[in-house]
């Protein structure tokens, strides 16, 4: 069984090409102690018990020769943790082991990026995902092309969900503020690395682009009215928070995970 960790992003320029192993984004993405445990079976693709149409997780499958694989979310779709590549990644690992393919690390998780790209449910959590901790992703493109930052910051964090965010739509209704604002964002973290500027830029990059909406502006308020920092997970209707636990309690069920430095791994 492969073990992926979850992944939130704090900002991040996306960069599209024609080659999708080229495609992908800059930012700052942060894995988490929650995510995806997968294993291998004969045929199909189960979620939590149920059969699944999972493109993406296919895509990876047809081009590592078929097989199945059963699969264990820890953490919601389409809410900004990063499922889809978490999902690609550790069934990459579980097909190639279960069939003996030998390939090497770079390989596959270069297909997961690009089954991420060709599918449009990602850009950069497989990099992120690949490495583990904090990764501040300086160039774009899949996991043996893109050229990082780890920070290995010991933190816990709680995390809030509110809705699920359509990532196609809003990439393509945003993309130049998106592009122009994460890029700047990330020059500002790279030149103090630290948490609350990390926290900072993020809620910057969220509201410069529009993201924020006044429900996730709300609960960003009152974390910090409570002596805590917060800001928005990209992409996903998700407050992340430090020291903002009773705060979000206000608004719903909140859970915490902590910073996540392993990446992939036989569990």
């Amino acid at each position: 069984m492969i073990f992926v960790p979850g992944s939130i992003t704090a900002f991040f320029s996306p960069e599209i090409h024609e080659n999708p192993l080229k495609s992908g984004s800059v930012g700052v993405g942060i894995t988490i102690d929650r995510g995806v445990r997968v294993s291998y079976r004969e045929e199909g693709i189960r979620v939590n018990e149920e059969e699944w149409n999972f493109p993406t997780v296919k895509y990876v499958i047809e081009r590592l020769g078929g097989g199945g694989v059963d699969i264990s979310m820890e953490l919601p779709v389409g809410c900004g943790f990063g499922m889809s590549g978490a999902s690609a990644l550790a069934a990459a690992f579980e097909i190639a082991s279960a069939r003996n393919l030998n390939a090497p690390f770079s390989k596959l998780a270069d297909l997961a990026h690009e089954a991420e790209v060709v599918n449009r449910t990602g850009l950069g959590d497989v990099v992120t995902q690949s490495h583990g901790g904090v990764v501040a992703r300086l160039s774009s493109g899949c996991p043996s092309l893109a050229r990082v930052e780890r920070f290995l910051w010991r933190a816990e964090l709680e995390f809030l969900v509110m809705g699920e965010l359509d990532t196609s739509t809003i990439l393509e209704s945003s993309l130049t503020r998106i592009q122009k604002e994460g890029k700047t964002c990330l020059k500002e973290f790279i030149k103090n690395p630290k948490l609350l500027n990390l926290f900072t830029l993020s809620k910057k990059f969220a509201e410069e682009t529009g993201l924020m909406d006044d429900d996730v502006r709300d609960v960003v308020e009152a974390v910090e009215a409570a002596g805590g920092i917060a800001s928005m997970v990209m992409l996903g209707k998700t407050v992340f928070a430090q020291k903002g636990l009773e705060a979000l309690k206000e608004f719903g069920e909140p859970f915490t995970a902590k910073i996540d430095h392993c990446g992939v791994r036989i569990y």
